[in-house]
């Protein structure tokens, strides 16, 4: 039988459709990379331990190339927040990630039952020489593209307000959305208004040049239990466990909802309220309208919730 003997024209025509096809997997990887969320997230992780399940989510979609989590900022000013921060980040091995804190004052400053517990887990943040968030997130945007980045604010808007006085066309540039943890019809609750933060909240609403959307379903979704089976290291685990005083229970999933829209946006999760008229306990209101000031609608149970919540805040972090 004749053997068949491939020419060197056969040889190259083969290399380079080789070649091409290489590349064209290069760039589907390079795309599917670029479909990540840019987010900073934005936390007043401190009496609550919400926030702490806020975070987790985040490195599950960080796993997964939903998100790439930017920075982390914290708008308390208890002493242990940086640390634990660093802490939790360290676990899924992203212990790189810039970590900025507010450096002003803040009226009746909360304490925190885990914070100190969590500072302690493996993390390397030197705590004396933080950078202030206003720093962090100026040198964080500007190497981002226009129109790029994410803000989840389940916290104060104490280190907001001070970007947005010192840098408004930094912020129109490249935030494409704001998410607050936050009602509109409650006075903008717990996070509008602690520390005697009204107004600033209410200049945020005011003048933020870029879509707010406020999320504020979360009470009746309860997650944390399932942490019990997690390993003792893990520091979101020890935060809940210190919170119900070395215990495991159902906590509700605020800012877990601001995670899931933040990333994820309306998907089959949500739908978006645009009509009526917000207001802040100061007597502030304003406007609900269209790509502008809106909210997040439930459309699936709060069971239904939960069971995403838990998922992505058990998963391991990566190998």
């Amino acid at each position: 039988m004749k053997r068949f003997k491939p020419t060197k024209h056969i040889i190259l025509k083969l290399l380079s459709i080789i070649i091409i096809l290489l590349s064209v997997q290069i760039v589907k990887l390079k795309a599917d990379n670029n479909l990540a969320k840019k987010i900073i997230y934005e936390t007043d992780m401190c009496l609550d331990v919400d926030d702490v399940g806020g975070l987790a989510m985040l490195h599950a979609m960080a796993n997964n190339n939903e998100a790439e989590i930017l920075a982390v900022c914290f708008n308390e000013v208890h002493p242990y927040g940086a640390a634990a921060i660093d802490a939790i980040n360290t676990w899924y091995g992203r212990g790189d990630i810039p970590i900025g804190i507010y450096k002003g004052s803040i009226e009746n400053p909360d304490s925190s039952p885990y914070l100190e517990a969590i500072s302690k887990s493996p993390n390397d943040i030197d705590s004396k020489n933080v950078l202030s968030a206003l720093e962090v997130y100026q040198k964080i945007l500007r190497d981002q593209p226009d129109g790029s980045v994410t803000i989840i604010s389940v916290g104060f808007v104490n280190n907001l307000a001070d970007l947005l006085r010192t840098d408004p066309e930094l912020v129109a540039k490249k935030v494409v959305e704001l998410v607050l943890m936050a009602g509109t019809t409650d006075g903008g609750g717990f996070n509008l208004n602690r520390h005697n933060l009204s107004s600033e909240s209410a200049y945020i609403i005011k003048d933020w040049p870029t879509p707010i959307v406020f999320t504020d379903p979360g009470g009746a979704i309860f997650t944390g239990p399932g942490l019990k089976d997690s390993p003792v290291e893990n520091p979101v685990r020890e935060a809940y466990y210190k919170f119900f005083h070395n215990d495991f229970k159902d906590r509700s999933s605020w800012d877990q909802i601001s995670v899931l829209y933040g990333v994820r946006g309306l998907s089959d999760y949500f739908t978006m309220g645009t009509t009526g008229t917000g207001h802040l306990q100061n007597g502030f209101e304003y406007k609900i309208e269209p790509g502008h000031r809106t909210f997040v609608k439930p459309l699936i149970s709060d069971d239904s919730y939960a069971k995403i919540i838990q998922d992505l805040m058990l998963e391991a972090p990566l190998k």
